[in-house]
Parts: structure tokens; sequence; C-alpha cells
């Protein structure tokens, strides 16, 4: 019987789920592809800090080389994260015509093109179906059963720290401090969470899914990112009582002078699929012109991530099997042309810090006027003379711009000390 053999380059949290996983597997899947798998070689850099794996000290290294190097393996796994060196590493792999599968968003999202044309040109393949969703199969969805699908837009929640968070603020009436720190000690959430509070890790996901979903290439950069860093108990409460949950999304929408692509935290109807997801769980609604799809499950974590990195080496294995090494590569045919984010139109919940005093209400609201802002709707809850209170202000739909214009000169008025705008979405 044939023995294909993996070399693993990073055995943190990922690296151990997926050794972990196909250890465990081992046998149903050789039986199932009637060839033998075997781990030949383990790399990482940091051995001395331990490891919940008792792993074979002959297969132990912290020497990449000894995986990309080496001739006999066909199928090397990077679980180490980020762009340097992991950029690296990949493109040594497969341009000895290696198979290489990843779960780095930040790699696929930002080098990805390149990537794809060292495969193309080396007559191999990537894989990175655990870069999004972790066990949610939604990256072989979009490249194959999807693929003859016209997709109008993907919507997801795509982060677990922010949707845990969030979930914590709603549920349990905890402030977003508290909600963090609560994230920290449950292993939510890294020491310095910047990544995930401020939107980063999401806008890698939905530039990967958007790349899929539209066929073309997306620039990260392009991505309009905002974070939950600012987002209050109030104005969840609020958002309840209009009957929405308030979620950080990351959105792609294909719209008649191009693609609208952001990640934001948003104020979303609760009969919107997404709105019923708590916790560290992970869902991505798909819409086409003929169906709606919505995916869901463990956005994270070893175990779930290293499922999905498995299912990748057998797809991987059987295509070497039968010399079809490329059969799907990169679906990204042209480059995405996306609309700035001023030019999008939205419903706004528009949240106000303010002094109480006579004629403030006016005063806002003769600002809005000024910049072609309707509203709909005005919260001015119980509050001290003279004392700082929150407003709320309900836009009718109007573009982004001019919802910045009104932002700007209220910003300006000496009774108003802070302004923050969340968008409304429509739930269509």
């Amino acid at each position: 019987m044939r023995q294909i053999k993996v070399g693993v380059i990073g055995f943190g949290t990922v690296g151990m789920g997926t050794v972990k996983a196909l250890w465990n597997q081992k046998e149903e899947i050789e039986k199932e592809l009637g060839v033998g798998i075997k781990v030949i070689k383990i790399v990482d850099k940091e051995w001395m800090m331990g490891r919940h794996m008792v792993v074979p000290p002959d297969i132990k290294s912290t020497d990449p080389a000894e995986v990309i190097d080496n001739p006999e393996i066909e199928i090397v796994v990077e679980a180490i994260g980020g762009i340097d060196p992991a950029f690296d590493y990949v493109s040594q792999a497969l341009a000895r015509g290696k198979t290489v599968i990843t779960p780095n968003k930040e790699l696929i999202a930002k080098k990805g093109r390149e990537l794809f044309q060292i495969a193309a040109q080396n007559e191999t393949e990537i894989f990175f179906e655990g870069a999004v969703g972790g066990g949610i199969p939604i990256i072989h969805t979009l490249k194959e059963q999807l693929l003859g699908d016209d997709i109008v837009e993907v919507i997801g929640i795509v982060n677990g720290t922010t949707n845990y968070i969030l979930s914590e603020m709603s549920l349990r009436k905890k402030s977003f401090e508290e909600a963090l720190e609560e994230a920290k000690k449950r292993g939510f959430a890294e020491p310095v969470p910047t990544n995930d509070i401020e939107g980063y890790d999401a806008t890698y996901k939905i530039a990967i899914l958007a790349s899929l979903c539209f066929h073309g290439r997306v620039d990260v950069e392009e991505v309009y990112r905002g974070g939950i860093t600012r987002i209050l108990l109030d104005d969840i409460e609020y958002a309840r009582e209009l009957d929405y949950a308030i979620k950080l999304l990351a959105i792609a929408r294909r719209l008649e002078e191009g693609i609208e692509l952001r990640v934001e935290p948003v104020l979303l109807p609760f009969s919107h699929p997404l709105s019923s997801v708590y916790g560290v769980e992970n869902a991505i609604y798909v819409r086409s012109r003929t169906r709606d799809l919505t995916f869901r499950g463990p956005g994270a974590g070893g175990d779930a991530t290293g499922s999905a990195m498995v299912g990748d080496i057998i797809d991987a294995i059987r295509n070497i099997q039968f010399g079809a090494r490329g059969r799907v590569g990169c679906t990204c045919m042209r480059d995405l042309v996306v609309v700035p984010v001023e030019n999008l139109a939205s419903q706004f919940c528009v949240r106000i810090l303010a002094l109480d005093v006579p004629g403030v209400l006016g005063k806002i609201a003769s600002e809005f006027g000024h910049s072609g802002v309707s509203l709909s709707a005005v919260k001015q809850p119980i509050s001290t003379p003279g004392k700082l209170t929150n407003i709320y202000f309900l836009t009718h739909r109007v573009q982004e711009r001019n919802v910045q214009s009104a932002i700007d000169t209220i910003q300006k008025l000496e009774v108003v000390k802070d302004v923050y705008a969340i968008r409304v979405e429509d739930g269509q």
C-alpha cells in the first residue's frame, strides 16, 4: 500500500488539533483512501514550552527545512500563522511541488494571489478550509458546490472572541471591559486582543469569502473595518427595544456599482438567522438569486479547525492518487471594484453624549438637517438637567457621507462630548 508522508510546521493549538484528528481517524481514513498516511516530521520553535500531546522524539524538529526540503514529504501543513515567515515556508513548499494545507487567513487574504500562481506553476495546490469559520465547511462549499450559483451576498459572524463579548453584554448585562476580561479568563481572547476586537481577523476572512463568492480578487486594504470597543450596554438595550441585536458582522454584497465590503458592529434584526448566534460560535449566511443558506458551528479551536484541516488532507490525497492536483485552483478571475463606504446608503443609529440643557435636541436635529439627514426616531432617557446623557437618533436611509458630515459638525457643538454611529442592517 502506498504511503503518503506529511510534514507539519507549527505545533500550537491548530497544529496539535490537526495531528490529533489525523491520528485518531488514521485507520478509518486509510481504509477509505486505500493509502497509508504517516506524519514523519513536526516542526516547532517552542518545544521547551511543553505540549499536551506526546510526540515521538524522532519526528520532532525545530528546523522547517526538514519538512520543506524532504523529498519524501508530499503534504505540508502550515500552522504558524501570520505572514512572516509563513509566506516563505509555504511558497518554498509549493515551489518544490508539495501540497500545502493551511488555516492561515491573513496569509491567504494578503498573499493568496501569489501563492496560487506558484502552485499553478508547479502543478500543485493549496487548501485552506480552516482559514474561515474553523469547523464550518464553507470554503469547499463556495469553491465547488456553489460555484455555479449567482451569489448576491455573504454575511458572517466569523470571530468568536467578539461574538462572545457581545453575547455577554447582551445576555448578562456586562460592560465591554467586563466581558473582555471574562473572555480572557476563559481562553476566548488573547492577552492582547487587538486583532479580534478591532476587526482585523474578520477583515481577512471576509476578503477570502468575497473572493470566492464573486470570483474576483480583493485587496484586503479596501475592506472597511470597525471594531467593538465603543459599544455600550446602553446601545445594546436600545437596539433590543427596536427588535435588533448588535453583532460584529463581516459583509460582502454585490451592488450595481461594485462590491460592498465591510466589517463593523451593526444593528441586526431579530428576524435575521445570524441574530441568535451567541457565544464563540460562528455562522455564515449566503444569499443567492435562488436560495438562502446558513452555515453554523464552532468557529475556532484546535479540534474544530483540526477537523477541517484533516478534511483538506483527505482531498489532497485523493487528488494525488488520481493525478488531479490543481483540479480546483484559484477561482478569482478578475479584480473586484469595491464601492467606497461613504457611497453606501443605510439607516443609522447615532448615539450622542450631550449636556441636558434647553435646546440641545433642536441644535443637534438642525445639524442633521443641514447635512441632509432625515430622522425617524429620537430617544432621550430620563436625565439630570445640566448633566451628560446619551441621546439616540435613528435616521432614515441615507448615504454614509451625509451622516459623517452631520457627525463632524455635531461634534463641534459645545454641548456635545461624543458621537458614535452604528449602521442598521435591514435584514434583506
